[in-house]
């Protein structure tokens, strides 16, 4: 008899521990049930907009997710709408959204109550350097020169940026001019509501120089009406912009980004946060993504979730030291 109970013992903890087993590999294998919405916190036809369409065509194409994928456009509030709209989904893994820089700035500054420790952070996806452009016309011929005439005078020169005060146009430059010693205070700026605004008014004579993506200027460089002088990579770009030397090359020891990633709602789960390392691992390496990066200009700069956070937990300090001494950060 206590043979026959022993036995129904060892039988019961054999069939537990299957269901367990079978528990977990159900859960380990986590994927979208339904649509999936990737949301671009900016209006169509921006960065963050063309990041979003260019995941959700990839994804779809390569067949690398099972069920729809729709771009959701939140604009407006430096990017704070559409992370508001993310967060109203934790713990759901059908939400994600291109992240920027605004999701560090923004709390910095006092524009969100919510920081980047708020999401759940999934990818970052590649970084957009940004350069110094001016008119061919310019007198300055380098970013040396460019940087020593602000460090004598920070009113010198009026420059443009986009999109707002603290986001990562303006704080790239911020970054560079600081590290090159510049009293970034005083410096004269003027936003503009995109980087193909911000081109224009340098073209007129609006503007003495512009911080900007490649990809907004290039077709003026080609024409020769306007000239970059220095790229704020950590090496030099190829094809149109391979001649212009990074801010390190002209004695700056500084490079920043403006990078995207995406992220999803707090409380996802670590069963969905490995689905979409898994997916994201395999989208960086086909031939549409990596044909993308080089026809936008965009470096790549792939990191998995925990990579990803990483980046964001070191940035963050960087960038409060630098809106700190703007007198941004709150």
């Amino acid at each position: 008899m206590s043979a026959i109970k022993f036995f129904s013992k060892q039988a019961v903890a054999c069939i537990t521990t299957s269901l367990v087993a079978v528990s977990s590999c159900h859960a380990a294998e986590w994927k979208p049930e339904r649509s999936v919405e990737i949301v671009a916190p900016s209006g169509a036809g921006s960065s963050t907009d063309r990041t979003a369409r260019v995941v959700q065509r990839i994804l779809q194409e390569q067949k690398l997710v099972d069920v729809p994928v729709t771009v959701i456009n939140r604009p407006g509030g430096s990017g704070s709408i559409g992370l508001n709209y993310v967060n109203q989904h934790p713990g759901d893994g059908h939400y994600l959204i291109i992240a920027t820089t605004a999701a560090i700035s923004n709390h910095i500054m006092g524009l969100a109550t919510y920081n980047h420790t708020d999401f759940t952070s999934l990818a970052m996806l590649f970084d957009e350097y940004l350069g110094v452009v001016v008119r061919t016309d310019s007198p300055i011929r380098t970013g040396r020169e460019f940087a020593d005439r602000l460090l004598k005078d920070p009113e010198a020169f009026s420059i443009g940026i986009s999109t707002s005060v603290g986001g990562a146009n303006h704080s790239a430059l911020m970054v560079c001019l600081r590290a090159a010693g510049v009293n970034i205070k005083r410096l004269k700026t003027v936003v503009f509501a995109g980087g193909a605004m911000s081109a224009t008014a340098l073209l007129g004579g609006h503007v003495d120089a512009i911080n900007t993506a490649p990809d907004n200027v290039a077709e003026h460089v080609k024409a020769g009406r306007l000239r970059m002088l220095v790229i704020s990579s950590p090496r030099r770009l190829s094809g149109l912009f391979a001649a212009v030397p990074t801010w390190k090359e002209q004695g700056v020891n500084a490079q920043s980004g403006s990078w995207r990633g995406i992220i999803g709602p707090k409380g996802i789960t670590p069963e969905q946060v490995a689905y979409w390392d898994r997916v994201f691992a395999r989208l960086v390496q086909t031939d549409a993504w990596k044909k993308e990066l080089s026809g936008n200009f965009w470096e790549d700069s792939y990191a998995d979730s925990k990579g990803t956070r990483r980046r964001l937990d070191e940035e963050y300090t960087e960038y409060k030291a630098m809106l700190g001494e703007l007198g941004y950060a709150k």
